[in-house]
């Protein structure tokens, strides 16, 4: 799938890119909005690109984010606006502007407070939410303690006036191909046991929760790699009920290998983009096609090798360089 580049944008030149690909959403409407570092990782700001006009607002009174607690997550609301999950007890309902905003106050820390580690509630990893489920918006959140594995689906309802967390859960083994230490006798071990599985995203999405789970180590996948990468449909309490795509088996193969999974906004595709340059892609990103089941190669514009697909919406995908450089391309003889 060959891709055509039909737009490019500038942001400013402290900005550090994208936190995650996960942090980038594009809105009904088409306008594209990520949370991303600032001055070197120093602050957090918000970007918003929409009719050819770049738009960034520092998100300075959320503090450094080496000393914030939570990440800011976006949120695609369901009239088309778009917010911010500033913590878990405050949403940020911005204008089109980014220069207005309303808070709404989040209730239900106590649902939280369920899955809480020596005193530490999970917390707002920064991944956007798309996507609700009757109702209820789908939003991953991290680790209380260990950052950076998160491990818990929780369920946001927004109002006119307020918001509130209503349940939080995990993704346990069933289901999924776990295979923690690539030897059978050992994943046998009394001494093992797998709590939640690593969500790299859910959305709400068809009447049911898409979700990317990039394995079940309990350790850094980054560092170690992880034992297996599932797309599935699921329920709200965690059971699946359709595997998508899957690969398994990987930590009976040499190397390292992991996958970082997300669903785009137009809810067509799921970016798959390896981890390690191993494996027979050798690190190059693919697409997930959820209408067709194929899984597409794109080649990039030229002079966009080194970027990364980070969302697609309508006929347009935006990538990324991880610095100032957004791009939009539209692939040739794709047919939506």
């Amino acid at each position: 799938m060959r891709l055509a580049k039909t737009a490019e944008f500038r942001l400013p030149d402290k900005v550090g890119g994208p936190i995650r690909a996960g942090s980038c959403l594009v809105s009904g409407v088409g306008a594209f909005y990520a949370v991303v570092w600032w001055g070197g990782g120093a602050r957090y700001a918000l970007v918003s690109i929409a009719d050819q006009v770049v738009q960034t607002v520092l998100l300075d009174e959320l503090g450094d984010p080496f000393d914030a607690y939570d990440a800011p997550a976006p949120v695609l609301l369901d009239d088309g606006a778009f917010g911010v999950i500033a913590d878990a007890g405050t949403l940020r309902v911005y204008g089109t502007d980014l220069r207005s905003w309303r808070e709404l106050p989040i209730a239900g820390d106590d649902v939280l407070r369920r899955f809480a580690e020596h005193g530490q509630r999970p917390r707002v990893l920064g991944h956007a939410s798309r996507g609700a489920l009757a109702g209820e918006h789908v939003v991953v959140l991290d680790e209380p303690i260990a950052v950076g594995n998160p491990r818990y689906l929780a369920f946001l309802r927004i109002g006119e006036t307020s918001a509130s967390w209503t349940r939080v859960g995990t993704l346990g083994p069933d289901g999924f191909p776990v295979d923690r230490f690539g030897d059978d006798e050992l994943n046998r071990s009394s001494d093992v046991s797998v709590d939640g599985c690593i969500i790299g995203d859910a959305v709400g999405h068809s009447g049911s929760v898409l979700v990317c789970v990039e394995g079940s180590d309990a350790s850094s996948v980054r560092k170690y790699g992880a034992d297996f990468f599932t797309v599935a449909r699921v329920t709200p309490d965690g059971t699946v009920t359709e595997p998508l795509y899957q690969q398994s088996g990987w930590k009976r193969l040499p190397g390292k290998h992991a996958i970082n999974g997300k669903v785009t906004s137009s809810g067509r595709f799921v970016l798959l983009t390896p981890v390690f340059a191993t494996g027979e892609g050798k690190g190059g990103q693919r697409l997930f096609d959820l209408g067709t089941g194929e899984v597409l190669e794109p080649v990039l514009p030229r002079g966009a090798a080194k970027m990364r697909i980070v969302d697609h919406a309508g006929t347009t995908f935006w990538l990324s360089d991880g610095a100032q450089r957004i791009l939009c391309a539209e692939a040739e003889g794709l047919h939506r």
